[in-house]
């Protein structure tokens, strides 16, 4: 955690050096997330878990046709997952792993066509809540539970984006991105609370927003 803080201070204190020199641009952003979990246990089924995201943003010119796109970002993230035992009559799990995090990206934006971006940078994650809530039915007994599973987890998550961007000339402002993440979100996996330790964030991720000059 303090080489994850010392790196993200370090980061923003050359956007702080770069913007004192550059005409900037401050912006507020909100959307919709679509985050999933990858994972090697074939038993389970996983689908997307839909959740949103907002914060701040700053475009900061960095020379022709690029910029420097730092952000602050609240994002609620995790995975869907299932079972369902075929050998075993009314047999079944669903549970739902809830992770918000403060979402640190440093984007590095290309201006294709005016308007226009490609968009990658790398992301640092801070995670601030994990809970897993499940329902089963075995034998058509139904049991239902939430674990909190912070003191499992790594606590921070290191990715990176990839994206396109659209600014209208009225200031209004669009993005698509993918989040890859390559670090891992638990310490260790745990069969009681349904966590694999090679579980890692997979986010879809569309917002609109609004630069004020």
């Amino acid at each position: 955690m303090k080489k994850s803080m010392l790196i993200l201070c370090t980061l923003f204190l050359s956007v702080t050096v770069i913007a004192q020199t550059q005409k900037v641009k401050l912006g507020v952003k909100a959307g919709l997330n679509l985050s999933s979990l990858t994972f090697d246990e074939s038993e389970l089924n996983s689908s997307t878990k839909a959740g949103f995201t907002t914060g701040l943003m700053v475009e900061i010119p960095l020379a022709k046709n690029f910029s420097l796109q730092p952000e602050l970002l609240y994002s609620q993230q995790g995975t869907k997952t299932s079972f369902s035992d075929i050998d075993v009559t009314n047999s079944n799990f669903r549970s739902t792993i809830k992770l918000n995090y403060l979402n640190i990206p440093i984007m590095l934006k290309y201006y294709v066509i005016e308007g226009l971006s490609v968009q990658v940078g790398p992301q640092l994650g801070i995670l601030l809540k994990a809970n897993n809530k499940y329902q089963d039915n075995f034998l058509g007994y139904e049991n239902q539970d939430s674990f909190d599973l912070k003191d499992y987890s790594t606590g921070v998550d290191t990715s990176v984006n990839l994206g396109l961007g659209y600014q209208l000339k009225n200031k209004f402002y669009t993005d698509l991105r993918y989040n890859i993440s390559y670090s891992n979100v638990f310490k260790e996996g745990d069969a009681n609370h349904f966590i694999n330790k090679d579980m890692k964030n997979r986010v879809f991720q569309i917002t609109i927003g609004c630069f004020f000059y």
